[in-house]
């Protein structure tokens, strides 16, 4: 369908949009040949048609008019971009021939419309080829009836917005999630680590289709250690690789390796895509990065999704899980030199903090502590209402090696994948901090320095306390953080306000207090963030009593239960802002 070049911009439907600056498609509109489509001239289209085409072009929200009985298409500027390589071509087509791929979905909303039905599809998956290639999609989106007088159906007007990225973004996030909470145990040594990375990876094969993880034993000596999600051998993929292993940990970047389908064939198949099976053709190799050495310690291979395109967010969620890997094998070094108690201690100690400035920076999301807690602990964690982004609260439990626990309550400000990553930061860095000093004041200051390095850190609240569950007793220092609440079992409560000082990297060189409290048998302590009694046009005291009042209420209850009752009678379902909170009970 070609466009008539050089007509004037004028006619009753020209009166219809407003201004004299025309967007890109209001253009092709008023210049089309719609002589040359089932639709005719401009001349002899209704008043309902001249209207409906109006409400489009004049919205800025995607919007698609198909009308007649060949259901020609007409679309706005914020539509035209989900067309892909349809666009322009589609102006002025039957949508039945623009979208035959996907019309057997669309057929019987289209039919439910024209009876007289609007209808409403959330997060739809449909595959399609815009692009040249089968992709998987996601959308949301309305189609409702445009009427003419007397009743009649003659189009339908759909209101669309396309939801791959929030869908996409939210299944990684799920994966990371899982990577960032492995608990330090299954690091027992470098196969251990890497298996259970890869384990979690091999979950996830609609975005991760298949993995490789090659270590260099020596420079220029590579093997592949552990893999997951392939139909060849060793050797074959050991192979196939080799240059591009060896660049990435030469040079420490990323390698993208195409044409596999072709060199490899059966590489990996089965689980590539909800789409169905196809044979992978790219991969991405990521160096991975530990402190201490010259170079990389070596690099993991990521296939990519046949039926996705390799833009930046799946190469930044490839790096965030490359990241985790490197943060395993950080911690399996860790636990092999605790194992040794010698000299080497020291230079864990210095590796895991350099780590945590190089590597952590480009950890992801949401790492929201263990998922298996210790007796007597329970946590919980909810995102704000009405958002999809996840935020930068956290909390965590270290398993100390003299029996006691570690735990921390924080908050990063802000939202989105930059305050994810910084959380993720603090906390691996509080956690390494922890095991070190086992001092609240010490990790507190510590945080201070490290926060200074990482772009964004600055003014995070932090609560960290190490608990004694033989002689109960909870040393603690807050740097900025709404209070902790003890409840004794006779229902006493306390506010931990003694030990509160500034937030992270406010003042330089702070002197940061300790306290600590007795926890008599049956006591509860809670450690949360703001979001739990943040409330609008409220002081946040009224909120600290009335979560204190929950608490005694609920101070019988086991652990996980009273995590439920409080997430009932402080949250009400819908929180304005994240909120991560932790839960202690002390023995008898």
């Amino acid at each position: 369908m070609g466009d008539r070049g050089g007509a004037a911009l004028d006619g009753r439907l020209a009166e219809l949009i407003p201004g004299t600056t025309r967007t890109e498609m209001q253009r092709r509109v008023l210049e089309h040949d719609w002589g040359s489509t089932a639709l005719g001239d401009e001349e002899s289209w209704s008043p309902t048609l001249r209207s409906a085409v109006s409400t489009c072009l004049n919205s800025r929200f995607p919007t698609l008019l198909m009308w007649g009985e060949q259901l020609v298409m007409i679309y706005n500027d914020g539509y035209a971009p989900m067309l892909g390589a349809r666009h322009p071509d589609a102006l002025g087509s039957p949508a039945t021939t623009v979208w035959a791929d996907i019309w057997v979905h669309l057929q019987p909303m289209v039919d439910e419309v024209m009876a007289g039905r609007a209808t409403y599809s959330e997060d739809l998956p449909l595959v399609m080829t815009r692009y040249g290639f089968v992709e998987e999609t996601y959308f949301s989106f309305s189609f409702s009836p445009v009427v003419e007088p007397g009743g009649r159906v003659a189009g339908l007007l759909d209101t669309v917005v396309e939801t791959t990225h929030r869908v996409l973004a939210t299944r990684r996030l799920t994966v990371l999630q899982r990577l960032g909470s492995l608990t330090r145990s299954v690091h027992g040594s470098t196969l251990d680590a890497v298996t259970a990375t890869l384990e979690v990876l091999a979950e996830a094969r609609t975005d991760c289709p298949f993995g490789l993880v090659f270590l260099e034993e020596r420079p220029g000596a590579v093997r592949l250690v552990a893999g997951h999600g392939t139909g060849v051998d060793r050797d074959t993929a050991s192979s196939q690789f080799a240059g591009a292993v060896a660049t990435a940990i030469d040079t420490g970047t990323e390698q993208v390796v195409g044409g596999l389908a072709t060199a490899v064939p059966g590489l990996s198949r089965g689980g590539a895509s909800p789409v169905g099976e196809a044979d992978v053709d790219a991969a991405v190799v990521l160096p991975l990065t530990l402190v201490g050495a010259v170079r990389p310690t070596g690099a993991v291979v990521l296939g990519t999704s046949p039926h996705l395109q390799l833009d930046d967010d799946y190469l930044t969620f490839l790096s965030l899980a490359a990241g985790q890997i490197s943060a395993a094998l950080a911690d399996a070094q860790a636990v092999e030199i605790e194992r040794r108690r010698a000299a080497e201690q020291s230079e864990l100690d210095r590796a895991r903090a350099q780590f945590l400035t190089e590597v952590a920076v480009t950890l992801q999301r949401a790492v929201l502590g263990p998922t298996a807690l210790p007796e007597g602990f329970a946590v919980h964690y909810e995102p704000a209402t009405g958002t999809l982004e996840v935020g930068g609260d956290w909390y965590d439990v270290i398993d100390l090696p003299d029996g006691r626990y570690g735990v921390v309550v924080g908050d990063v400000v802000g939202t989105g994948l930059s305050s994810a990553a910084i959380m993720g930061q603090l906390r691996s860095a509080g956690r390494a901090l922890l095991l070190e000093s086992r001092s609240p004041a010490h990790v507190l200051s510590a945080l201070d320095r490290f926060a200074a390095l990482v772009p964004g850190a600055s003014v995070s609240t932090v609560f960290c306390a190490v608990i004694d569950p033989v002689t109960g007793i909870l040393r603690y220092s807050s740097a900025g953080h709404v209070p902790g609440i003890v409840v004794d079992a006779d229902g006493g409560t306390r506010l931990l306000e003694a030990a509160g000082s500034l937030p992270l990297d406010v003042v330089a060189d702070l002197d940061r207090p300790e306290a600590e409290v007795e926890l008599t048998p049956g006591s509860t302590v809670l450690l949360y963030t703001d979001g739990l009694v943040e409330r609008r046009d409220e002081a946040i005291d009224e909120g600290i009593a009335r979560a204190v009042a929950a608490l005694t209420a609920g101070r019988e209850l086991p652990p996980k239960d009273l995590a439920e009752e409080l997430r009932t009678e402080l949250l009400d379902g819908a929180p304005d802002d994240d909120v991560a909170f932790l839960i202690y009970r002390c023995g008898g």
